[in-house]
């Protein structure tokens, strides 16, 4: 398969991440060959995904010149070959799709090339509130938040999931009001506001399919058809890339709801414990659990406690194998930490004058890492 040069071009820069453009690929190619298939609003989903998903307008651009069926001759009166359709052009862009560019890094400017790059300074609360803010901003323009929050209109508002007054009704929900807007409202959010609106919001975020021009005295995009999957997961990506820049310490996980993190190495072990193939049917359920109670943004020490335990439950389950992988005083220690430092059991004889908030993290992770390890055993010899 010949893929054409110009789908490898800085013109075709994405801006989302390649397997949610495939499957937002996958979803128009299969509709364009529906019984309900309307040509019109079909060509208005394909814009409105190139709008978003690209850094230039040359996408869409490209995709607008095209007719909407094949028909018809190229330009030259010699060339025998049918002008190729907006259809023809998506199925090209999806063949494309893994040579798409991703944002390259920027250069170095001209100090950085004589004394070296700088260190990029985490933002504070306030700070991180200001970004989340000016991110928010521009996914109302985009409409993500129309299916909850409602829609302004010169003939007349639109009311969202949330009724006629969604501040009085986020109020209501998080005991707290002035939240909403959150642009007009970010400077004064104390460090539980910002994350309870992280959360609410991605609760209550839908991408829009389609829209539709008003233009009657400039009012300007309405938004319909909307994706709860797919608004969350952008959400979830742009709250992200702000959070990883600042001190909190926080990220928003596939649930709606923020964890703390852990340093980049640990944090990869986490991910690569939720992404693998686990030795028993019953650690999927466990493992998640877990590291969801004791991520969790105010996870009390039970918390804790009780998802170490969880692990150590998980690991219980592969002791045979530990135990044949590992020497067997390895395999025993795993189990003596949480049966005698007063974690699974509480009793006279558990050893319990340590600092919890120190040493409960530390034996998770290592718990984690050693379901990491064992994953991996498995995965070599199948």
């Amino acid at each position: 398969m010949t893929i054409d040069s110009r789908f490898r071009s800085r013109s075709f820069e994405v801006s989302w991440p390649h397997w949610i453009i495939k499957a937002e690929l996958e979803r128009l190619i299969e509709t364009s060959d529906g019984p309900h298939h309307h040509v019109t609003n079909w060509s208005d989903e394909c814009e409105l995904l190139l709008i978003e998903a690209f850094t230039s307008t040359e996408p869409v651009d490209e995709f607008r010149a095209l007719p909407e069926r094949r028909s018809g001759w190229g330009t030259d009166p010699w060339d025998e070959t049918p002008t190729a359709s907006r259809k023809d052009w998506m199925r090209g862009l999806y063949e494309a799709l893994n040579v798409l560019p991703v944002p390259a890094p920027r250069l170095p400017y001209w100090s950085e090339r004589r004394t070296g790059p700088k260190a990029s300074p985490s933002t504070d609360l306030a700070a991180t509130s200001r970004r989340f803010a000016w991110t928010i901003g521009k996914m109302i323009d985009g409409g993500y938040f129309a299916w909850a929050f409602g829609d302004a209109c010169v003939d007349g508002d639109y009311d969202g999931e949330l009724g006629p007054d969604p501040a009085e009704e986020m109020h209501r929900e998080l005991g707290r009001g002035d939240l909403w807007p959150v642009p007009d409202h970010s400077e004064g959010y104390t460090l539980d506001d910002l994350c309870d609106v992280i959360e609410y919001l991605a609760d209550h975020v839908r991408r829009p399919l389609r829209r539709r021009y008003h233009d009657y005295a400039g009012c300007g995009w309405h938004y319909e058809r909307f994706s709860a999957e797919r608004g969350a997961q952008i959400y979830r990506l742009r709250v992200n890339q702000v959070l990883s820049q600042s001190v909190l310490g926080l990220t928003l996980a596939e649930n709606g709801r923020l964890e703390t993190i852990a340093p980049s190495a640990v944090e990869d072990l986490v991910t690569a414990v939720r992404a693998a193939e686990n030795v028993h049917d019953a650690d999927d359920m466990e493992l998640e659990h877990a590291l969801t109670q004791f991520r969790a943004r105010g996870a009390s020490e039970m918390d804790r406690r009780q998802a170490v335990i969880a692990l150590a439950g998980v690991l219980e389950r592969r002791r045979g194998l530990v135990k044949e992988q590992l020497l067997s005083k390895d395999e025993g220690a795993l189990f003596q930490i949480a049966n005698q430092f007063g974690i699974r059991h509480q009793d006279a004889k558990q050893q319990k004058a340590y600092d919890s908030s120190l040493y409960l993290e530390w034996i998770f992770y290592w718990y984690v890492a050693t379901i990491n390890l064992t994953n991996r055993i498995v995965a070599a010899q199948s």
